[in-house]
């Protein structure tokens, strides 16, 4: 299970398999895999590529907001971890339009291949016994939203898609108190006399 650092290692993680699999030979050979959103990337050169991989969005993982707690490895009873979905957005940057499709579906095929980060992939700190892989999602965005997030960026659209990163749990640090066990209870009742 993650600490506070779990997003960060989801982030290198993802960029780790995009490396091995897009920059390191054929035809993107030294692309570069950029965590900064593609408006703070400078344009690359007539012959560079450059594929942004942006940490845009984190929300709280629904389906597991209640989970009841575990017990830690000291045996106390600690809080559920936060369970959280990260969302990415994937944007190939080259000065040539046709070499940004070829890009983007280079990444495409590899998150699609890598649908749950592997273990060649994955930082130790996210490899726990309790815990699942983490599932890479393409994220069905309209071109609305997608644009929205452009608007956000004050930069004109580009070719883009979106993925959610699912899920992602930061340990809690904080034990429950332990308190007494309720041996009894008593219940007491009582009229309303008046109301003011």
């Amino acid at each position: 299970m993650a600490d506070s650092s779990g997003i960060g290692h989801v982030s290198q993680s993802l960029q780790d398999t995009l490396r091995a699999a897009i920059t390191s030979a054929g035809p993107f050979a030294g692309t570069q895999v950029d965590l900064r959103s593609p408006k703070e990337i400078p344009p690359p050169g007539p012959a560079a590529m450059v594929l942004s991989l942006w940490l845009y969005r984190v929300r709280r993982f629904d389906e597991l907001e209640n989970a009841p707690p575990r017990v830690g490895t000291d045996g106390r009873l600690r809080r559920a971890p936060l369970p959280l979905v990260l969302h990415y957005l994937v944007t190939p940057l080259s000065s040539d339009e046709l070499n940004r499709h070829r890009l983007l579906g280079a990444a495409m095929q590899t998150l699609h291949d890598h649908a749950r980060i592997g273990p060649e992939f994955l930082r130790p700190a996210l490899q726990g016994e309790e815990d699942g892989p983490v599932g890479i999602h393409l994220e069905q965005l309209s071109f609305e939203d997608t644009s929205r997030i452009w608007h956000a960026l004050q930069s004109p659209y580009q070719l883009s898609v979106s993925y959610f990163a699912q899920y992602v749990p930061i340990e809690a640090h904080r034990s429950l108190s332990d308190g007494a066990p309720v041996l009894e209870t008593h219940s007491h009742y009582a009229a309303i006399e008046e109301v003011s």
